[in-house]
């Protein structure tokens, strides 16, 4: 028992000194202030995102659940001149208004498209229980877009324990878009809700994902010509 607390918080404090190493890190993407909260993307997490971004030449970008990880793919894309298209995905009006101004006052909301869809019932969830994105909303990713090669998801929320599989639709809604090179990246994989989805998404659409919990809580599956980014 003492030894797996000794383990626990020894894992606590590596992450937590790779997420200061990667602030450090984010700084040369966007310099400002942003309201990182206890829900927000880690950093090590959001330097794992960015480098897949660059380093595989992503050129569809899907998020679900808008935030911190939007401003700076955002200021990401404009850097480096990137030719990508970014669609990220909210519940949230309110939320959604003011990661717009934030956006608009750095001179990045043209590099992505912000999409509102609020949560409905879903017959993807998970034992056909449960709500998700509104799917008319996002019926031209399903059918007049690019393939997806990056899908990031980091919402709906989940925390609580009758939300724990609200984030499971996100691969069966896509799956038939995903490119053939893709990387598909699910954020908070130490819950048990996020490992659950995972099993079954595995199961389902032979996907193979490989938890990082010392690279910012994430699990990650990937396909094509896959390198090390960080």
């Amino acid at each position: 028992m003492f030894r797996n607390i000794q383990n626990f918080l020894l894992k606590d404090i590596v992450l937590e000194v790779k997420n200061i190493r990667s602030l450090q890190l984010l700084k040369n993407i966007f310099p400002g202030y942003l309201p990182w909260t206890g829900a927000s993307i880690h950093p090590t997490a959001l330097v794992y995102l960015l480098n897949d971004i660059t380093i595989h030449q992503r050129k569809h970008i899907v998020e679900c659940g808008s935030g911190i990880s939007t401003v700076y793919i955002c200021s990401l894309i404009k850097q480096m001149g990137l030719d990508v298209t970014f669609n990220s995905i909210d519940h949230d009006e309110n939320w959604l208004s003011i990661l717009r101004q934030i956006l608009k006052s750095n001179q990045l909301i043209e590099y992505v498209n912000l999409i509102h869809a609020p949560l409905k019932p879903c017959s993807e969830c998970l034992n056909k229980k449960g709500v998700w994105y509104d799917l008319d909303k996002l019926q031209f990713l399903l059918k007049d877009s690019p393939p997806i090669d990056l899908l990031f998801i980091d919402g709906p929320p989940a925390k609580l324990s009758n939300l724990k599989h609200s984030r499971y639709p996100a691969v069966p809604v896509f799956h038939s878009n995903i490119d053939s090179d893709y990387s598909i990246i699910l954020d908070d994989i130490s819950r048990k809700g996020e490992r659950d989805i995972v099993k079954e998404w595995e199961k389902k659409y032979n996907l193979n994902f490989k938890h990082k919990i010392l690279s910012g809580n994430i699990s990650i599956a990937q396909s094509g010509n896959s390198y090390n980014v960080l």
